[in-house]
Formats: C-alpha cells, structure tokens, sequence
C-alpha cells in the first residue's frame, strides 16, 4: 500500500474531534454550577464564556460575585473593573467593587467607588443588601476621615433598614464619639465606651424614644469623663429638647477645652436664645482654634448676619466656600447674603453654581 493511502485510512479510522462549546452552552453551564454550589467550576465556565464574548456584562458580574465569596478580591476587582467598563450606571458594581477595594485596603479608591455607587440609587428608592453594606462601609471610610456627621447620616438610613446588626451598631459609636479610626483600630480600653454609644445611635434609628433617652443617661452616667459623650448627649437633646442641650454642650467644654464642635453648638443655640454677644465670641474662639473647620466659619457667618453684619458673614462664608467648595448650601448662603448687599451679579452667579452642584449631588446627604 502506498503511504499516502495509509494515512488516509488513519485518519478515517481516527474518532472526529467534537466542536468547542458555543458561549450558550458555556453561560448556562456556567450558571448551573453557581446554583449548584460549585463556584470554582462555576468561575472556569464564566472565565472561558467571557473571552467568547468580552462584552457580556452578566458574565463579568457573575464572575466578580463569585470570586468576592471566595475572598479572591484582586480577581473580584479585575471582573468588575471589565463589567463597569461596559456599564458604568450599574450601582451594585460600583459597590461590589468598594467592598473588593475595603477588603484590600485600598481606601481611597474604595471610597471613590462606593460614593460613587450611592449616588447612583435615590435615597426614596431601597437598594438591597448589597447597597446597604456598601453604604456602611463608605460611612466607615467618612469616620475616618473625620466626616462625622455624613457618617452619621449615612447610618442612620442604614439602621432604619437593617435594623439587628452588631457590628454595624458597635461602628456607630465610632463617629457618635467623634473618633476617625476604624472599628478594628478601637483600643481595647475604650471598647465599652464605644459600644453603649453605638447602641445609642442605633437605638435612635430602631427603638422607642424612650429606649433611647435609657441609653444616653447610662452612657453619660457611666462615662461622664469620656471626650465627646457629652457633646453627643447634646446633640441628641439639641434635636430633641432644645432647651435641655446647652449644659451638655457647656459640660463638654469644660472636659475637653479645645472642643471646637461643642463651641459652634453652643453658638447655633445661643443664636436661637438671642444671646448674640455670647455665640460671638464662642464663634471667633472657634474659628481661632480651627481656621480650617467649614461648621466654624458658617456658624460665625450666621452670628454675624443674625447681627446685620452682611459684609462680615460674606467673609465668613467666602472662607468656608474655600474649605468646602462643593457645597450646595454654602452657594445658597452667599446667594442670600449677595442679595442682601444687592450685589445682583454675584448672587445670580452663586444661584447658578448652586443649582450645578445640587443636581451632580442629588443623592449625597
């Protein structure tokens, strides 16, 4: 026989090679092993799906949620950096992609991300699971960056909706007490403390008032000497009973003398009681100890313009608008202060910058 008619009854002889699976076939085996509870087989199928088609979005999803409850993160971030490129609206991906980050330590590109991912969903809408711990965690990275009071906004939206977690009311404490660190960096001698003023928090978001009012008096008469407890005792009462809330406020600064927040209280409320003289001076001591405190310079503006004195609040404000130039309410300040002055040009200018960053900001506290 001729060797060229020997290698074709080979190659007849030989099995016919079976075709490589279709992305269809790939997606919904894929899909059946995530169900399935095999997410290392589930992971393969995705990977080889999405190299058929680089552009399916639900498949860069997949692969990212699966390799975050795998604590892959690195490979989490890496799927979800493809899904966003594909659709950059996706809030979940935004989220899950700050999480991937928090857990990585890298903390200013989880911030980003998780800002980002809730200002994606309105505040009238509920966002789910996922958006409610992303949102925790971005008031974790607010605390640390000494952003109290957005964190504490952001939690307590998050508490109304979770209601029972723990770990999320032991954070609380964190920027209740005025402390920008993160729950695992709370000193073993300060734990307690920070515990009853997480519960405090919390229970203000979930619980009767009454229970609240219980957690507030067992936390200053246990801690009386902690910095900042009775600056929080005062801010709830501020809220509450206002005319109960200056001595806390006057409490604190006699334990902790350099208290700039409690002074700008205690302005705000003097300002309500027409002791004008007074919130003025404990205005310019604030602003003396912290030029840089945006709540400083607004509480001094609001003193002066409570006074009449409109050119001197404008400086006040031009100070803070500095310090915190995305700010939509500092433009509506100086937009009633230009008005005042009738300086028509400058407010229109304000109004419009105003109007700019309150619809970027919809959705930020």
């Amino acid at each position: 026989m001729r060797p060229v008619g020997l290698l074709l009854l080979l190659l007849a002889a030989s099995p016919a090679q079976s075709p490589p699976p279709t992305f269809e076939e790939l997606s919904t085996r894929a899909q059946a092993a995530y169900e399935g509870n095999h997410p290392q087989e589930a992971a393969d199928l995705y990977s080889r799906a999405v190299k058929l088609r680089p552009d399916w979005t639900e498949g860069w999803w997949a692969l990212g949620m699966i390799e975050y409850e795998r604590d892959r993160y690195p490979e989490c971030r890496d799927a979800l950096t493809r899904m966003l490129e594909l659709d950059a609206s996706a809030a979940p991906g935004w989220a899950l992609l700050g999480l991937c980050e928090f857990r990585t330590k890298q903390y200013d590109a989880a911030f980003q991300h998780l800002k980002k991912a809730h200002m994606l969903v309105p505040v009238t809408e509920p966002g789910g699971p996922l958006l409610d711990m992303a949102d925790y965690h971005l008031a974790l990275l607010l605390t640390e960056q000494g952003a109290f009071e957005l964190a504490e906004e952001i939690l307590m939206r998050v508490a109304r909706k979770v209601h029972a977690n723990p770990e999320m009311m032991f954070a609380s404490g964190l920027p209740a007490l005025r402390m920008a660190i993160l729950p695992s960096d709370v000193p073993a001698n300060q734990h307690d403390v920070v515990a009853m003023a997480g519960k405090a928090f919390w229970d203000l978001a979930t619980k009767t008032p009454e229970e609240a009012d219980a957690d507030f008096t067992a936390l200053v008469r246990k801690y009386p000497k902690v910095p900042n407890v009775h600056y929080f005792y005062g801010t709830y009462l501020a809220a509450r009973h206002p005319e109960q809330c200056a001595p806390q406020f006057r409490e604190e600064l006699s334990i902790t003398p350099d208290n700039v927040p409690a002074r700008v209280q205690l302005t705000l409320e003097y300002n309500l009681e027409g002791k004008l003289d007074e919130a003025l001076r404990l205005a310019r001591e604030a602003v003396a100890l912290s030029p840089d405190s945006v709540g400083a310079q607004l509480a001094l503006a609001k003193t002066l313009r409570t006074q009449g004195n409109n050119k001197g609040a404008l400086a006040a404000l031009l100070a803070a608008a500095r310090l915190d130039p995305v700010s939509p309410v500092i433009r509506l300040y100086l937009m009633n202060v230009y008005r005042d002055l009738d300086r028509i040009e400058d407010m229109q200018r304000e109004k419009a910058e105003y109007d700019r960053l309150k619809a970027e900001q919809a959705n930020w506290p």
